[in-house]
């Protein structure tokens, strides 16, 4: 462990020291068509290893969860490859390990995501799992019950680990009543409340072909793979539901608040600063991004230096943008010992309101931006990474050369851009704050920040 961190530090540090004006990346030549169903394919042959990634996206997740039944989508997904076509659980995983391959399937707050990758010589059997778990699930009762146990099994186990309890009360502190205010995994009692049919309904009227998109990515030739994607797919009927947007945009709260979640037995307390973000395909995309790494995403962040570093208040600290389709949240997250939680909080509110105040210096924006674009082509080197990059563009609706300008337009922020942006998206006042910690230690820590509440463990 200690050899990898090693090797992740001087990783760090080479990427900081990288030039700014580094070759820029180039994907490969890819196509995009529209099968008859209105299944939307984009087809990138590349030659660098002999492998095919499939991968398909559906507009499909928690967030089209119905009330009450929070962990459907989830749950829908976990029973794709357990039973397909003329397969059961066993034969699937069988005959994809047979062909030393992977298949299998997830669901996240907008999106389910089927994947599987093969060999080249691999391709057929390769698609007919793959089309079989989209197309054909089966959802054996039996498997039904055993993975809905599983699910509630991991629900309990969350409880016990204070990070995942704070990242799941955090949604519905920050999001209301906004579809994006319950974790994929779902409630314990929502996911007890399902049955075999809410699985099949889900799949039924929303994995349908009109509202996923398909990416193949590898050692493939272009037009055999589109028609082989054509026939495989032919008789996947589109639906005539209108997709919609599950929400709109979530405000930011007008007023600070603090919530507390019970959890007497800890020593040490998990914090969470949060208010409401940008949406992904936000046109400032670029200036949160390096503002946001000066801030809490490099090695070498201000949190990270003065929090970490100077202080010894934690031993990680970071800021993140998640970003939605419609929604986002801007998230401060770390952890500190009970009896250091107001000077933790207080001085990671000081150390944000300083760089918005005053702005970063030179320095740490060239950083910032040799960091980002020497990141970024690590990301991009093999085909499921390649895939699901493209299909992140269709999804959120990004400009279809983003990878190609990535690297001019981190580097075309300039000080004013950060500035504004750190102005305008960042937030200090309104930051809404939730702490897993002992309750009456944590009321005593927090007053005077805002209104208190305590709640259970969600």
């Amino acid at each position: 462990m200690h050899a990898r961190r090693l090797a992740l530090l001087a990783l760090l540090a080479v990427l900081e020291a990288a030039p700014a004006d580094a070759a820029p990346v180039r994907l490969p030549p890819h196509t995009r068509t529209t099968l008859k169903n209105g299944l939307t394919v984009l087809v990138m042959p590349t030659q660098r290893l002999p492998l095919v990634d499939f991968r398909l996206v559906a507009r499909a997740g928690a967030v089209n969860d119905p009330t009450g039944k929070e962990g459907l989508a989830s749950l829908t997904a976990d029973l794709l490859t357990q039973g397909a076509a003329g397969r059961n659980a066993q034969q699937i995983a069988e005959d994809i390990a047979f062909v030393g391959g992977t298949l299998g399937a997830s669901a996240g707050a907008e999106q389910i995501v089927v994947s599987c990758e093969v060999l080249r010589k691999d391709f057929d059997t390769g698609l007919e799992l793959f089309r079989d778990v989209i197309v054909s699930p089966t959802f054996p009762a039996a498997e039904f019950d055993r993975k809905r146990d599983e699910a509630l099994g991991a629900i309990a186990s969350d409880r016990d680990d204070p990070g995942t309890v704070a990242n799941n009360a955090l949604l519905p502190f920050v999001f209301g009543a906004s579809p994006l205010a319950h974790p994929a995994l779902g409630w314990e009692s929502a996911v007890k409340s399902l049955v075999r049919e809410d699985v099949v309904a889900f799949h039924r009227e929303r994995l349908t072909p009109d509202n996923c998109v398909l990416a193949v990515v590898g050692d493939v030739d272009e037009k055999r793979a589109i028609d082989a994607l054509q026939k495989a797919f032919a008789a996947w009927k589109k639906s005539d539901r209108p997709a919609g947007n599950a929400y709109g945009p979530v405000p930011r709260a007008g007023t600070r608040m603090v919530e507390i979640v019970s959890k007497p037995e800890v020593t040490q307390t998990q914090i969470r600063l949060a208010c409401s973000g940008v949406p992904r395909n936000h046109p400032d995309f670029f200036p949160i991004t390096v503002a946001n790494t000066i801030l809490g995403a490099g090695f070498t962040s201000r949190l990270v230096n003065e929090i970490r570093v100077n202080q010894g208040l934690t031993y990680s600290i970071s800021s993140r943008f998640t970003m939605f389709r419609n929604a986002g949240i801007f998230g401060i997250s770390t952890f500190t010992k009970n009896e250091t939680l107001r000077k933790t909080i207080d001085e990671t509110i000081g150390v944000v309101k300083r760089l918005l105040e005053d702005g970063p210096s030179v320095e740490e924006l060239d950083k910032a931006r040799r960091y980002l674009t020497g990141l970024f082509p690590l990301r991009l080197q093999a085909p499921d990474a390649l895939a699901a990059q493209l299909l992140d563009i269709e999804f959120y609706g990004l400009d279809p050369r983003f990878v190609e300008t990535y690297a001019d337009k981190i580097n075309a922020v300039t000080m004013a851009d950060c500035r504004r942006a750190l102005k305008s998206y960042f937030c200090t006042d309104q930051l809404q704050i939730l702490v897993v910690s002992d309750p009456e230690t944590a009321k005593a820590a927090l007053a005077g920040l805002g209104e208190i509440e305590v709640r259970p463990i969600p």
